[in-house]
């Protein structure tokens, strides 16, 4: 064999992987670096009326991202997220002072045409807490895209 063909050869694995890391990228990087922070990402239009009878007066959507909340102790606060966007992980950094009254949950309400991730908290103690949600695309011929995190700082006093 020539060396120009043990070359071609030896050459030929980097490119495949060079291929794979350029139509994976926001693969690589949620595995690097994790979800992208921009709140601003979330509100390109804004927020249709929340789900009817949600439980609270107080109602997140996805143009709360990034922004601090308050609530008096014993008062709910409601989270509805557009669902076909692909939700993960929607959780309370300390369930003592914001605890869960409705799990997270799926609702497809007839006549909105879309599909919400709902939940309900309640206010237990004063304090503060995070609720987020990491929200990623999935198929396609290149896998998941870039992931983004969703966050909301509640304030209970």
């Amino acid at each position: 064999m020539s060396k120009r063909a043990l070359v071609s050869i030896s050459i030929l694995p980097a490119i495949v992987v060079a291929l794979g890391l350029v139509t994976h990228i926001d693969d690589v990087l949620n595995i690097i670096v994790g979800p992208d922070n921009d709140p601003s990402y979330f509100c390109g239009a804004p927020d249709p009326s929340p789900v009817a009878d949600i439980g609270s007066s107080t109602v997140l959507q996805d143009c709360s991202a990034g922004k601090t909340v308050s609530i008096r102790r014993g008062e709910t606060i409601a989270v509805d997220l557009f669902a076909s966007d692909g939700w993960h992980e929607l959780n309370v950094s300390d369930q003592s002072i914001l605890g869960t009254v409705m799990a997270p949950t799926r609702r497809d309400t007839p006549g909105r045409y879309r599909v919400d991730e709902i939940a309900l908290y309640r206010g237990f103690k004063p304090g503060q807490a995070t609720i987020s949600s990491v929200q990623m695309h999935c198929g396609g011929p290149f896998g998941c895209g870039r992931s983004h995190r969703w966050r909301v700082t509640v304030r209970v006093g």
